[in-house]
């Protein structure tokens, strides 16, 4: 099987991305993964323990085995419908209960093939929502020619409000596989306005230096802005008709319109199922 026009959403962490693919991954001319897709780059990394969030690609990072390696993790991994796309993301199925995990996934691996046979489909797309790919753009690019980009902004006051939310909330957003940089670190982060073990959400180039001697609103900024940076950065480097810029604020006015945008932008319907989500518009990681 291959894929074809695949679609990234990029974007800050807490920048509404959530909900974003909540809504267009709606849509029954995509498969997912629905959930972010970190483990696939985990053979990049040098240190397994990290979740490949500190990785930077570009173009000159690009391999042409690289499209086989992505293409068999989202082959297996990927499911057209939000109930299996639920039972993925449960962690305890995938770490406890591998031989059922697998399972589901032969088990949809199988009916993906059937489908497409079916529809006739030599080849089918995905949407995937991954913020730390915010700094791999240019090798996406690079390994997905056809792809296409949806750069969701949210305004920098409230996304750096949702991160400071974020990073201090009790029981989400735990990154306990962090603590292994505060061996490298001589401890754990000392950030005024935070209590936590470990450093939370965007890893940009240069966060070491803001490890300590900085609070946690001089650090969710700092997050906010490297990100954006490193987006328009990569931005520049292709071609227009490629991505799409949105302002969440923008989007949450009149999402019926934007929505509409959107679709016409990724060559997709918008769907009766999707008008009826949009008109929901489901809590997805709210502040």
């Amino acid at each position: 099987m291959e894929t074809h026009k695949p679609v990234f959403i990029i974007g800050s962490f807490r920048g509404g991305t959530s909900l974003l693919f909540r809504l267009l991954s709606e849509s029954n001319e995509f498969w997912s993964l629905y959930r972010e897709s970190n483990f696939m780059w985990q053979s990049w990394h040098r240190d397994t323990r990290e979740s490949a969030d500190t990785l930077y690609l570009n173009e000159n990072d690009f391999k042409e085995s690289d499209r086989n390696y992505f293409d068999n993790h989202y082959h297996f991994s990927s499911y057209d419908n939000y109930f299996l796309g639920f039972l993925g993301r449960v962690k305890f199925l995938r770490h406890k209960l591998k031989y059922l995990f697998n399972l589901i996934n032969t088990f949809n691996y199988i009916y993906k093939f059937i489908k497409l046979k079916l529809k006739n489909q030599q080849s089918y797309r995905f949407i995937d929502k991954t913020p730390p790919n915010s700094f791999r753009i240019q090798f996406l690019a690079k390994l997905y020619p056809d792809a296409k980009f949806i750069y969701l902004k949210r305004s920098a006051e409230a996304n750096i409000n949702s991160l400071m939310k974020a990073w201090n909330a009790p029981r989400r957003f735990q990154f306990k596989f962090r603590e292994y940089l505060n061996e490298r670190m001589g401890g754990g982060p000392k950030i005024k306005g935070y209590s936590g073990k470990v450093w939370k959400f965007a890893m940009p180039e240069g966060f070491k230096e803001f490890w300590r001697g900085h609070d946690l609103k001089e650090i969710c900024e700092f997050q906010y802005h490297k990100t954006h940076e490193a987006i328009n950065s990569s931005l520049k480097e292709i071609n227009d008709d490629k991505y799409i810029e949105i302002s969440f604020e923008d989007f949450l006015t009149n999402p019926d319109n934007k929505m509409e945008e959107l679709c016409d932008f990724i060559d997709i319907s918008y769907s009766k199922q999707m008008r009826k989500l949009v008109k929901e518009m489901p809590r997805v990681n709210s502040d």
